[in-house]
């Protein structure tokens, strides 16, 4: 192959991604369609006035996104699972409850097993919704909520295959999973509880009383530097919290601060913590999340942070390792 063709080839190939990006993105825009925006928000709230599952069933790539949209909804909270059309008429409809929202998804709104199971669907007291690009299809008119995915031009090579309506059918059940995240006050809290383990749980549910080192020594107003200095060694944090009779907080000195002070001839016997700790400390309160933790430790260009009760009084240090350690970055 010649340079010349290779170039022709390459042009070609960056107009088929143009356009098929193109197509994508059209097809989103249209879903921005007052009447489609309302069957959206339709949908959303009969699955937040219900008290079934919410099932998905489709064919194909249809039911791929389907298991996709039922992750999505199973990881804030709502109770879902996908069937397949053709097990589910060979004995799966057990797996159907009255009171289920089953959703069927097809491009087309004509398939030959969806609209087969749709038929039997009427054994249950189960609320139907089809997402498709035809209104005017047999799952459009005969499920109890249609959900139109305006797609006219999947954006592929060979049309027949789902580019556009796959994309404009995940769009839908995120914008479903919002509306829903909304109407439930549904935070990140709420979200930790539903992924406890690996990086993500951390992030959402790490306090600071679950990381704080309490065993710090007590350090005192008129402690020397050279008790300071055995103080910090001891704790192992490369921290002295001062505190007076009642463990409030009055001050902290770090290793830092005793080099610099011995590097500008400080006598360590006689100079106390008094004349030159650090007054105002920055602290946190053990219900903090340790990844906020971490955001204050970077702003102030600091290695920890004092734990202290809403009296000020102290319960340890967090420090940026044991942060790190946990596997917490920004």
């Amino acid at each position: 192959m010649t340079s010349k063709e290779t170039e022709k080839d390459q042009i070609d190939n960056n107009d088929v991604v143009h356009r098929t990006l193109s197509v994508q993105k059209n097809s989103l825009v249209a879903l921005q369609d007052s009447q489609t925006i309302n069957e959206i928000t339709k949908v959303a709230n009969v699955i937040d006035e219900e008290d079934g599952r919410v099932i998905f069933t489709g064919i194909g790539k249809s039911g791929d996104v389907g298991k996709k949209i039922s992750s999505t909804f199973n990881s804030i909270g709502i109770s879902s699972h996908t069937i397949h059309p053709v097990e589910a008429l060979h004995g799966d409809l057990g797996a159907l409850s009255d009171n289920d929202i089953i959703v069927l998804i097809s491009n087309s709104g004509n398939t030959d097993e969806m609209v087969e199971l749709l038929q039997f669907l009427d054994s249950f007291v189960a609320t139907t919704v089809a997402i498709t690009s035809d209104p005017d299809s047999k799952l459009g008119q005969q499920t109890d909520y249609h959900i139109n995915t305006r797609v006219k031009d999947e954006g592929a090579i060979v049309d027949l295959v789902p580019m556009a309506s796959a994309t404009a059918t995940m769009v839908i059940g995120d914008c479903i999973a919002n509306a829903l995240m909304a109407s439930r006050d549904f935070g990140e809290q709420e979200y930790g509880h539903f992924h406890p383990g690996g990086t993500i749980g951390k992030r959402l549910l790490l306090t600071v009383g679950d990381l704080m080192y309490e065993e710090i020594p007590e350090a005192h107003p008129s402690d020397t530097l050279a008790q300071i200095a055995i103080k910090i060694s001891e704790g192992g944090k490369g921290i002295a919290v001062v505190q007076n009779d009642k463990n409030h907080v009055q001050g902290i000195l770090t290793d830092g601060d005793l080099r610099r002070l011995i590097e500008s001839g400080a006598d360590l016997r006689d100079t106390t913590a008094e004349d030159v700790m650090t007054t105002d400390p920055v602290t946190t309160s053990p219900e903090a999340l340790a990844i906020r933790a971490l955001d204050t430790i970077e702003d102030y260009s600091i290695t920890q942070l004092v734990v202290t009760d809403v009296d000020d009084k102290f319960l340890g240090v967090i420090h940026i390792h044991d942060i790190m350690m946990e596997g917490l970055s920004q």
